[in-house]
């Protein structure tokens, strides 16, 4: 706190630091996609990594939007559990979302999750070979009320929501004492 550097440079900072830890360990992933038939081609490679760095500037901006409040480190851990977890479940990043009950849907929707999930999806799929009913179950896309949505809206979605809640950290932050 009597760093001599302004208060909003070590939010941003946190959350850089925690975005490219974060990014790394989603080319992890992106190493072994080969092992489940996921071809290595450089365009999608790139998209996905892309899409990884914004979502993991997201989720850093919201854990250190959370944290600022938070007074014990046991605390955050159980908080941060009890938030991600199921937005990760319910954002369609482990099973198709195709077929989901009605309020199922409607969360899936309300997940921002699911905005960033989505475009990778399709990224990978447009890669694939696989048959056009296989990939209406497993790849249909977000769509609001019977709209496709764009995978530059789903991004620009997660851009606007990673730095809204980096300004609501920057802000809580600098009110605290």
């Amino acid at each position: 706190m009597v760093a001599p550097i302004r208060r909003s440079s070590i939010v941003i900072g946190k959350v850089i630091g925690g975005a490219t830890v974060a990014s790394f360990q989603g080319v992890i992933v992106i190493c072994l996609a080969g092992f489940v038939g996921v071809p290595y081609k450089p365009l999608m490679i790139i998209g996905i990594f892309i899409l990884q760095l914004l979502l993991a500037f997201a989720i850093t901006a919201f854990g250190v939007m959370i944290a600022v409040r938070i007074k014990q480190m046991q605390s955050f851990m159980g908080v941060m559990q009890m938030i991600v977890m199921p937005m990760f479940f319910i954002s369609g990043a482990l099973f198709p979302v195709a077929g989901l009950p009605g309020w199922l849907a409607v969360l899936n929707r309300l997940d921002p999750l699911t905005y960033a999930v989505d475009p990778m999806r399709r990224l990978v799929f447009n890669n694939l070979t696989i048959s056009p009913q296989a990939r209406a179950v497993l790849d249909p896309g977000v769509t609001w009320f019977g709209w496709h949505v764009p995978a530059l809206l789903e991004a620009g979605m997660i851009v606007a929501l990673g730095l809204i809640m980096l300004g609501i950290a920057i802000w809580e932050f600098s009110t605290t004492e």
